[in-house]
């Protein structure tokens, strides 16, 4: 039987919402917080949808075995995720990021918060989801308006892991194919997909992000969302690729096809 997590070591902020936070760290607790309730703000705006209903842990690395998280949640390398393991649900953020991530500045930091936020939302979004998708059906979703997010609340300009876009950077070279190594719609997960290979996805989809906001506004997401959130079993790459495209309007498919990467 796994160990419970410490909940009784830990410090509470009752408001805007309950944050559970080691003793010293009040400050980044609140902070946290504040940056939830801002983003919370534009997101409701943006999906005319209240705040989910979540609790927020802010964990000590001493107790980071511990957190909450179900068997397909990673874990190994820390950073913020939601679960539903918990009722309610609970955002867990680690007081340290792990090393894979780069360097850590505010921006990243918020970001990975925002994503997390995005998907709490999107989750509570009474529309079914369809059953069966591309990995990427979804995760474009997410980092499209977690990006956007950074932008607006953060002035964020492009994409946020520039260090790591650097760092990474053969990951954007085309090939012969006139395609990347690897794609935004061709990666899937596999039980031997290293957290590398899908840091290297991670960075694709941002790219992706930053494109399409340099070129569209965020009411992308909602025109997308009322073709993608219907009552289905499977959805195919190619089909998600048609609401795309539909979404974002005529010409489309052919600057969608230009990307190489995706």
């Amino acid at each position: 039987m796994p160990m419970l997590f410490p909940y009784d070591h830990y410090e509470i902020l009752t408001e805007p919402f309950t944050v559970y936070y080691p003793a010293s760290e009040e400050v980044l607790a609140r902070s946290v917080a504040e940056k939830i309730q801002n983003a919370g703000k534009l997101l409701s705006q943006l999906l005319q949808l209240d705040l989910p209903d979540f609790e927020v842990l802010l964990v000590d690395m001493e107790d980071w075995p511990l957190v909450p998280h179900s068997e397909t949640e990673e874990v190994d390398s820390p950073h913020p995720y939601i679960t539903d393991l918990t009722t309610p649900p609970t955002l867990v953020v680690p007081t340290e990021l792990d090393a894979i991530f780069g360097e850590v500045t505010p921006e990243k930091f918020a970001f990975m918060l925002y994503h997390e936020l995005t998907v709490a939302y999107l989750e509570d979004d009474p529309r079914p989801w369809p059953e069966v998708t591309p990995l990427w059906a979804d995760e474009w979703q997410f980092k499209f308006i977690s990006l956007w997010l950074s932008q607006q609340l953060d002035g964020v300009k492009g994409v946020v892991n520039k260090d790591m876009h650097e760092q990474h950077e053969e990951a954007f070279e085309p090939e012969a194919d006139g395609k990347t190594p690897v794609t935004v719609r061709g990666f899937d997960w596999y039980d031997d997909t290293t957290p590398e290979e899908y840091l290297t996805y991670e960075l694709l989809l941002e790219q992706f992000a930053a494109d399409l906001l340099e070129h569209h506004d965020i009411s992308l997401i909602t025109r997308f969302l009322a073709l993608y959130r219907t009552e289905r079993e499977e959805l195919l790459s190619d089909q998600v690729t048609k609401m795309l495209v539909e979404a974002l309007g005529p010409q489309s498919e052919e600057w969608l096809e230009e990307l190489v990467y995706f």
